[in-house]
């Protein structure tokens, strides 16, 4: 007499490790469609890569024209107008007290003969350049986080442009109000990159209400929570912050968010009506905006500084 066999079958276990793995994926999920095609991350990477490389030279021990090498890279890739725009004073000042000098040849000796003074190149070079771990290490996490979310989903060349936009947005807005200071660091673009990030989190609340509180805790996480640790830091240390290319950059980001992204109304469940003027609006005020400051920054001297800051 033949006896039935009957195989259970094994119920997947499900760990507490895969659960958390799970929730993780479900945070950094920006996507608003199922299936959504993901674009890859090239221009993030290779941009921290380059980033990470060049802090990497300051460490050679060498001396270049009667300077340490960290140095001689400073001098020339952080943006200082003097070394961008031509002064028409070039007296000596309190540059050196009681020694007989020339201020322009001076400024020429710290900015490189080289072109001077009309380094331009400065606009972009002084995002490559950090002169401290901590600030390059900070800088670098956010850029990677809100960069490679993006990137995925927009693409290389959109996030290359609200980059790069944003970058020269901080360079020019800290430049008009500190023309006497020095600046380096890409936190202008990260702002850049995290205020569209948020906007992109608002489209979403809109087009998805039933996961409001799901994308607000994603703002929360993403944004608010990785940020706050470093305000609290730079306020007690007293690092200085160039708040004004912060502000530079976060104006690109909120603007090209808006031109690209459109109507931002989280408490309007539907497509919003005018949607298309807010873009046409957003992309007239980028223009005007760089058209402003540009023509600031090029017809203004450059300002006499009576000691080098750099």
């Amino acid at each position: 007499m033949e006896q039935s066999v009957s195989i259970e079958e094994a119920k997947p276990t499900v760990t507490k490790r895969n659960n958390i793995c799970s929730w993780l994926q479900r945070i950094v999920n920006i996507d608003d469609v199922p299936n959504q095609i993901h674009y890859y991350a090239g221009f993030i990477i290779g941009t921290s890569a380059l980033q990470i490389f060049i802090h990497l030279l300051t460490y050679i021990n060498i001396f270049w024209n009667g300077r340490p090498f960290r140095f001689t890279l400073s001098y020339l890739f952080i943006f200082f107008v003097p070394c961008m725009r031509p002064t028409s004073d070039v007296s000596c000042g309190s540059l050196i007290r009681n020694t007989t000098c020339d201020y322009d040849n001076r400024l020429k000796h710290i900015c490189f003969s080289f072109m001077y003074p009309h380094q331009l190149w400065r606009f972009f070079s002084g995002a490559l350049f950090h002169m401290v771990w901590y600030h390059l290490l900070t800088n670098i996490s956010k850029q990677l986080l809100y960069g490679i979310l993006l990137e995925r989903k927009y693409g290389s060349v959109r996030v290359a442009i609200l980059y790069w936009l944003s970058n020269i947005s901080a360079s020019l807005s800290f430049m008009l109000k500190n023309g006497k200071r020095a600046g380096m660091g890409a936190s202008g673009s990260i702002y850049g990159l995290m205020i569209f990030f948020v906007m992109d989190r608002l489209v979403a609340i809109q087009e998805k209400t039933e996961r409001r509180l799901f994308v607000l805790l994603q703002i929360f996480l993403l944004v608010i929570l990785p940020n706050a640790p470093t305000m609290i830091i730079i306020s007690i240390l007293k690092f200085p912050v160039g708040h004004s290319a912060h502000f530079g950059g976060g104006l690109v980001g909120f603007l090209l968010g808006v031109g690209i992204l459109g109507c931002h109304l989280p408490w309007i469940n539907h497509q919003c009506r005018y949607g298309i003027i807010h873009k046409y609006i957003a992309f007239s005020l980028l223009f005007i905006y760089f058209l402003t400051t540009l023509t600031i920054f090029f017809v203004n001297d450059a300002p006499n500084v009576s000691y080098i800051l750099i």
